[in-house]
């Protein structure tokens, strides 16, 4: 009798204690289990896996889509996807789970924030959503699928820890791509880690520090990847006349291209995207707003910079040979492209790169020069513009960059000015012009 009634004075004091009376409140990551109507027991923490579906599309390959949920700041639930890739970027199943991984991580950290210590490179390089982050369209498409195929072996699948400083440094020293391409990959590669710092993957950036988190940002000489962006060779450079013999050889359409670019300095994708409704022949004025990228089916983007998307004059002569074709064009109105596809029935640009390759190239080979690029006209127009006499922030300004160190690096001075100033240079020194052995005429 007595153990019943000390029992009792347990239980009671129990509920007492553990507040079986109130209603307990616990976090939203959490579930309430009664055990029976005395009140809550315990809490059952949820953990969110999502779903990934394969999706088919009304063009191109099917596409891998991840789905979750997650709550607003009003506490309301709401659903989430985002496209993982495509089919032919991920074959099967295990594939695209794997790309899911981080952020499968990532959704169910409804938690307090914890140190970057206890998760500490605990996930691959791999796996980090490389495709489809906000920096991939400023960067070179080139160096985006230089990386992809190297974190897809074995180098790419090494946890964020055994990621080493001095081993990247030797793959991108071993590696037989140019210099630039080695640069841009090595900041995509510290662009990845620094986003994996953020989201508390790892704790440090092999690539461009190496130094732990806390130190204040104090970086010292020999920290982080040091890799050379030189180039291999110094651009080509036309000249007025050179430009005039390559223009000789070439149609109506292919001579206002190169004129346009020529006279323009503007850039491959910006020619590519330019509408009529972007040329004001009224006020003779170009309004670059977008510039057009070809890779993945094509897409229209905003411009490099703000610079970028100042107007250019309209020269009289270049207003009347737009007008010519405009006239000829099959797509002429105000929305349409000033060089548009006929293959693509006007919807995307003409396709520079495959007119450079059987058009340009071969008219300027037959004059004496090789290896011309669009990009040439845009160096050429810098450095003849400097010829001139112009200005560098004029020639800046013209170009559109948005750093007149960027400008510095597109201007070269010919021979002929180059000879000019050696001439003014010898005079100041040299006042007679004659320099011998006599002593009667040494420089006393």
């Amino acid at each position: 009798m007595n153990g019943w009634r000390e029992w009792q004075a347990d239980k009671v004091a129990s509920q007492n204690h553990f507040g079986f009376d109130e209603q307990l409140r616990y976090s939203a990551g959490g579930c309430q289990c009664r055990l029976d109507k005395g009140g809550v027991l315990f809490r059952r923490t949820r953990y969110q896996q999502g779903s990934l579906n394969l999706e088919a599309r009304k063009k191109g390959p099917a596409v891998w889509v991840y789905r979750w949920r997650e709550k607003d700041i009003d506490g309301k639930s709401v659903r989430r996807k985002l496209q993982i890739g495509d089919a032919k970027e991920y074959p099967t199943e295990s594939a695209a789970q794997a790309a899911a991984d981080a952020l499968r991580l990532t959704i169910n950290n409804t938690l307090p924030t914890q140190q970057p210590s206890q998760n500490n490179g605990q996930h691959s390089l791999g796996a980090l959503p490389v495709r489809g982050t906000s920096f991939k369209g400023s960067l070179n498409p080139r160096c985006i699928r230089a990386l992809c195929k190297e974190l897809d072996s074995p180098w790419g699948r090494l946890l964020l820890d055994e990621v080493k400083t001095v081993e990247v440094e030797r793959w991108l020293r071993a590696a037989d791509i140019a210099d630039g391409t080695k640069a841009k990959i090595k900041n995509i590669i510290s662009a990845l880690f620094s986003h994996a710092v953020r989201w508390e993957f790892c704790a440090r950036n092999p690539i461009s520090s190496g130094i732990q988190i806390g130190s204040g940002g104090k970086r010292g000489p020999s920290v982080g990847v040091r890799v050379g962006a030189k180039r291999q060779r110094a651009p080509l450079v036309l000249s007025s006349g050179q430009v005039k013999q390559g223009l000789a050889g070439l149609q109506f359409r292919d001579q206002l291209l190169v004129f346009l670019i020529g006279a323009l300095g503007t850039r491959r994708g910006e020619v590519g995207a330019l509408r009529w409704l972007d040329c004001d022949f009224t006020n003779q004025t170009f309004y670059v707003q977008h510039s057009y990228y070809w890779g993945h089916g094509g897409s229209l983007k905003a411009t490099k910079t703000e610079a970028s998307a100042k107007p250019l004059p309209m020269h009289p002569a270049l207003k009347n040979a737009l007008l010519e074709w405009r006239a000829q064009s099959l797509y002429a109105t105000e929305t349409d492209f000033v060089f548009p596809s006929v293959r693509k029935r006007g919807k995307k640009p003409l396709d520079l790169g495959a007119v450079l390759n059987r058009m340009i190239k071969p008219a300027f080979v037959k004059v004496g020069i090789a290896g011309v690029g669009w990009h040439t006209f845009r160096h050429s127009v810098g450095s003849m513009l400097a010829d001139m006499g112009e200005h560098q922030l004029t020639i800046r300004d013209y170009l559109r960059h948005s750093n007149l160190n960027v400008t510095n690096q597109y201007l070269q001075a010919t021979s002929k000015i180059k000879r000019l100033a050696q001439n003014k240079l010898v005079e100041a020194i040299l006042p007679s012009g004659l320099l011998s052995a006599s002593k009667s005429n040494l420089i006393q």
